[in-house]
């Protein structure tokens, strides 16, 4: 006679241990904030992706006024600056935020247009902004300025300054 254990006499299995839980590990510092400038929206939001891929926050201004305002009032370690905006254009913002003291005046400002003519680049250049970076806009070129600036900082504008 075969003999079947029921379930009921079979002994207890001991039950699984428990997952491990490690804690997350904390995100790394931003690497800096930035002012992203422009007037449309879908490249306000395409800057502010980018920003995050590379570990930056970042904060919204829709035309040259209102980022010469926020300029002033934040910290900032690199601006994005579209050049045609209503109002005042992102020449005229570049020039007055480089008026300011401190170091709002030296931050990094990166020019981000389509209109990238040799004369039109000399004179973003001589406005104060440190770098162009065409539109439509290739990644790469961005991710390069961005870092760029973000290595040199206000030491390359410092002897706007003086």
């Amino acid at each position: 006679m075969t003999r079947v254990s029921s379930p009921a006499s079979a002994p207890a299995a001991a039950p699984y241990p428990p997952p491990l839980t490690r804690p997350k590990p904390a995100p790394p510092p931003p690497l800096g904030h930035a002012l992203i400038v422009d007037d449309n929206a879908i490249n306000l939001r395409v800057a502010k992706s980018l920003c995050e891929l590379l570990g930056l926050t970042s904060e919204f201004a829709h035309d040259g006024l209102e980022a010469v305002d926020v300029a002033a009032k934040g910290s900032f370690d690199l601006i994005l600056m579209d050049i045609c905006m209503p109002g005042m254009d992102g020449v005229e913002a570049t020039q007055t935020i480089r008026e300011m003291p401190g170091l709002a005046g030296r931050v990094p400002i990166i020019a981000v247009t389509a209109n990238v003519e040799p004369s039109e680049i000399a004179r973003y250049l001589a406005s104060g902004m440190c770098a162009v970076v065409e539109k439509p806009v290739k990644i790469s070129s961005l991710i390069s300025a961005i870092k760029q600036a973000l290595e040199e900082g206000p030491r390359q504008l410092q002897a706007l300054a003086v």
